[in-house]
């Protein structure tokens, strides 16, 4: 499948807007990482008393459960900085754009909905309910997924 030069445009500063924003978001994540472990360090070496050992646990538990989040924002930049070198296709597939008679969406890392150009879209992984719904279908299609309907207009 060719893509025309717009669509090609289009696809590269929608995949590129979207890693930046997990790009911030990664950021102000281990910002925050550090700050706390900083807080936990620095009580750490105040006098020892159950009100400071119960801040380091705060901290150290604030810092374990962000855990998850960077480690997912770490796998969505990983797939969002290689997603030029994906061929497009026939079929739907990992760095598409899907537009459909309910919103745009983009195939790379879930997110919330962003502006590119004058056009608004919403991430969405390979996992999600909508991309698995949508796989192998053609423009014109409709697929239902959790009660709502979506008719694909096209995909690139």
């Amino acid at each position: 499948m060719q893509l025309t030069k717009e669509q090609a445009e289009t696809k590269k500063a929608v995949a590129a807007r979207l890693l930046t924003i997990k790009e911030n978001s990664y950021k102000n994540m281990m910002s925050m990482q550090s700050a706390d472990l900083q807080e936990a360090e620095e009580t750490n070496e105040n006098e020892q008393n159950m009100f400071e050992d119960g801040k380091v646990d705060q901290s150290i538990n604030r810092v374990e459960a962000r855990a998850s989040v960077v480690e997912a924002l770490q796998h969505d930049i990983n797939v969002l900085s290689n997603i030029e070198e994906i061929e497009p296709t026939e079929e739907i597939q990992l760095g598409d754009i899907i537009e459909t008679d309910r919103g745009n969406f983009f195939v790379g890392a879930a997110s919330d909905e962003f502006e590119v150009n004058g056009k608004k879209y919403r991430g969405i992984s390979t996992k999600s309910p909508l991309y698995l719904a949508l796989r192998g279908k053609h423009n014109g299609d409709s697929v239902e997924v959790n009660g709502m309907s979506f008719k694909l207009k096209n995909s690139f």
